[in-house]
């Protein structure tokens, strides 16, 4: 059984974090540089993005609209390069990590 406390904490990260998305579309940044920046979010091998155990609920609904649209790009590329949908992913990740030159 969650404390009082302990409810209260919950509810004011997760406000906390739909009003930092909030802002950040206003303000024109990426709600996913946004997301990474803070901890919520992070790259995965697999080309795909998760929500970290600290991240906002609210954080939820956009690791699922990122990797919704990444499946279809992948899905995408690899039918016009005759390659599978994780090898794009993975090579997604790959590209992700390199470092800017």
């Amino acid at each position: 059984m969650q404390t009082t406390f302990s409810r209260f904490a919950n509810l004011f990260k997760n406000l906390l974090g739909a009003v930092l998305l909030t802002i950040s579309c206003m303000a024109g940044a990426s709600p996913l540089d946004d997301a990474r920046a803070a901890g919520y979010v992070i790259e995965l091998p697999t080309g795909y993005v998760a929500r970290t155990e600290t991240a906002p609920a609210s954080v939820a609904a956009l690791v699922t609209d990122i990797n919704q649209r990444r499946k279809q790009a992948y899905e995408r590329i690899a039918r016009k390069n005759g390659i599978s949908t994780e090898q794009v992913a993975a090579e997604s990740y790959r590209q992700r990590e390199m470092p800017s030159q």
